[in-house]
C-alpha cells in the first residue's frame, strides 16, 4: 500500500508539473489550474504542509523558467547583447525592446507586492476563478478576432515604452487565478496592432523576469520547509515535468500562431476560449452542486 501511495504522489507531481508548464504559455491560466485540478480529485501532496507546498509551487515555477528560457534562448542572448550595447552608448535596434522587456515587470511586481493577500484569498474561490476563466478567455479571442479585422501587423522589434506600460499592467492583472498571464498579455499586444507570434513571443519574453522574481521572492521561505527525502523527490520531478513541458509548450504556441498568421485564420484563440467556458462551466457546476 506504501509503494502504491508513493507512486500516487509521483504520479500527481508529474501531472502538476506538465499542467503549470503547458498553461503557463497556453493561454488558459496555469494557476487556475493548480488550484482547480487539485481540488476536483481532492489531492494533497503534502498533507496541507503549507510550506512545502510552497516549496513545490517554487519549484515548478523554476522548472517552468527553464524551460522557456531554453526555448527563447536565442531571443533573450541577442537582447542581453543589445542592452548591453546600450549600456556602453552604443544602442543598437534591439536596445529600445530589450529596455522596454526589462521595464514591462515592474507593474506586476508592483501590484503583488501591494496586494499579496488579496490575491491569496482570491486563489480560494473557485467561483471566482471559473468566472475570469470565461470573461478573460473571451476577450482574448475578441481582442484577436478585432486585431485581424483592423489589419495592423506591428513585429516583435516595434516594442517601446508606451506598450510595456500597457502590457505590463495587463500582465499585472494575471495575478489573479484564471486570467492568464500569457492570454491577458497577448490580448493587450494584439490590441496594441502586434501580429499573433510577436504578441506571443513578447508575452513569454515579458514573463519570464516575473516568474524568476515570483520564485525568488517566495523561495525566501524555503530553508523553512526541511523537506524529507521523499518530499524533496516530488520536488524535483515536479520541476523537471515542469521544464520539459514549458520548452514544449513555447514552442508550440509560436507555432501554431506563425502558422494561424500565414494562412490568416480568424482567431486560432477561439478553441483556447471554448476550452475556457467549458472548464468554467464545469467548475460552477460543481460548486453549486455540491459536490466539492
Amino acid at each position: 500500500m506504501g509503494d502504491l501511495a508513493v507512486a500516487a504522489d509521483v504520479g500527481v507531481a508529474i501531472l502538476l508539473g506538465l499542467l503549470q508548464g503547458l498553461t503557463e504559455f497556453f493561454p488558459v491560466s496555469s494557476s487556475a489550474h493548480l488550484e482547480l485540478v487539485p481540488w476536483l480529485g481532492g489531492w494533497d501532496l503534502f498533507d496541507g504542509d503549507s510550506e512545502l507546498e510552497n516549496s513545490f509551487d517554487v519549484a515548478l515555477h523554476v522548472g517552468t523558467l527553464v524551460g522557456a528560457a531554453l526555448y527563447l534562448r536565442t531571443d533573450i542572448a541577442g537582447y542581453a547583447v543589445a542592452l548591453w550595447h546600450g549600456i556602453r552608448g552604443r544602442p543598437t535596434r534591439n536596445t529600445v525592446v530589450a529596455v522596454s522587456l526589462a521595464a514591462s515587470a515592474i507593474p506586476a511586481a508592483l501590484v503583488g507586492l501591494a496586494l499579496e493577500d488579496v490575491l491569496l484569498g482570491g486563489a480560494e474561490e473557485p467561483l471566482l476563478i471559473a468566472a475570469l476563466l470565461a470573461a478573460f478567455g473571451w476577450l482574448l479571442w475578441w481582442s484577436d478576432a478585432t486585431a485581424s479585422r483592423r489589419g495592423l501587423q506591428r513585429d516583435q522589434h516595434a516594442f517601446g515604452l508606451r506598450d510595456a506600460a500597457a502590457m505590463g499592467l495587463a500582465q499585472a492583472m494575471a495575478l489573479l487565478p484564471g486570467v492568464s498571464r500569457s492570454g491577458v498579455t497577448i490580448t493587450a499586444g494584439r490590441w496594441l496592432g502586434f501580429d499573433r507570434a510577436a504578441a506571443a513571443r513578447l508575452a513569454f519574453l515579458m514573463s519570464l523576469p516575473v516568474i524568476a522574481g515570483a520564485g525568488l521572492y517566495r523561495g525566501t521561505t524555503l530553508a523553512q520547509a526541511a523537506p524529507a527525502a521523499a518530499e524533496v523527490q516530488l520536488i524535483v520531478i515536479g520541476a523537471a515535468a515542469a521544464a520539459v513541458s514549458s520548452w514544449w509548450g513555447v514552442g508550440a504556441m509560436v507555432r501554431l500562431l506563425d502558422r494561424a498568421d500565414r494562412r490568416e485564420v480568424r482567431s486560432p484563440f477561439a478553441l483556447f476560449f471554448g476550452y475556457r467556458l467549458v472548464l468554467a462551466v464545469a467548475v460552477a457546476a460543481v460548486v453549486l452542486s455540491g459536490v466539492r
